[in-house]
């Protein structure tokens, strides 16, 4: 079994709840916010695992930490970046059982915006895999509509010397 394919057998359950099914349905850094924690979830799966750290937990708490519909005021994008973490383990606490290592990870993932730091090693390489996905995912959906723009432009532009 390759490790796509492990990491879906042993996360399905949260992979696969309409709740967090629910979050394809919102944007994040160019995507959809569902992609988005399914990349942050496998990495931190594949890091953990290497690593021999508690991978069952990290990474589910990498799935659920933007565990968030549109509970978020998203007019202040300051107070959305800040207050999502709270909203996440919210919703991770009623639809799952999280743990009090899952519950850290989740709240401090968006370590230093939330102050303080991760309690453990997990919460740390989830922050980092965070970060490190969502400036890819962001660099990548500007690169596509640049390229979009820039190929509208000479589209336009050998319209116009036609005529």
């Amino acid at each position: 079994m390759q490790k796509r394919e492990k990491y879906e057998y042993l996360f399905g359950e949260y992979l696969n709840h309409p709740k967090i099914k629910e979050t394809k349905n919102y944007s994040h850094h160019g995507i959809n916010r569902y992609d988005h924690s399914y990349r942050v979830g496998l990495h931190t799966y594949n890091i953990t695992k290497v690593l021999h750290l508690n991978y069952e937990s990290a990474t589910k708490a990498a799935i659920l930490h933007d565990f968030f519909l549109d509970e978020v005021d998203s007019k202040n994008a300051y107070k959305k970046l800040k207050d999502h973490p709270n909203v996440a383990v919210e919703n991770s606490k009623k639809y799952f059982n999280i743990n009090e290592m899952e519950e850290d990870i989740i709240k401090k993932h968006m370590f230093p915006i939330t102050f303080s730091p991760p309690k453990y090693i997990e919460g740390w390489i989830v922050d980092i895999v965070d970060d490190y996905i969502s400036i890819y995912e962001r660099v990548t959906s500007l690169s596509k509509r640049l390229q979009f723009n820039v190929n509208f432009i000479i589209l336009i532009t050998f319209i116009c010397k036609l005529f």
